[in-house]
């Protein structure tokens, strides 16, 4: 049995019926079986927090014009 459902079985006080996917970077993608209901989320000090699903990263990235190099931000 998982981490994530003992803690989630606990919390809810009933047996839940629920599937996990490792996402990379500490995230898991959770849902339930029951409701279809699906939710990223990341663990943490036995804490289970539930993730913005359009989170996003900014990179920075430069690029080359004719008035020289400019930085420019990427979501």
């Amino acid at each position: 049995m998982s981490r994530t459902k003992l803690i989630l079985d606990n919390y809810l006080g009933k047996n839940t019926r629920m599937t996990e996917k490792d996402a990379g970077n500490g995230f898991k993608e959770v849902c339930d079986l029951d409701t279809g209901d699906c939710f990223t989320i990341r663990e943490k000090d036995g804490l289970i927090e539930r993730v913005d699903n359009t989170m996003k990263t900014n990179k920075k990235i430069q690029v080359e014009t004719k008035g020289g190099i400019k930085q420019l931000l990427n979501g």
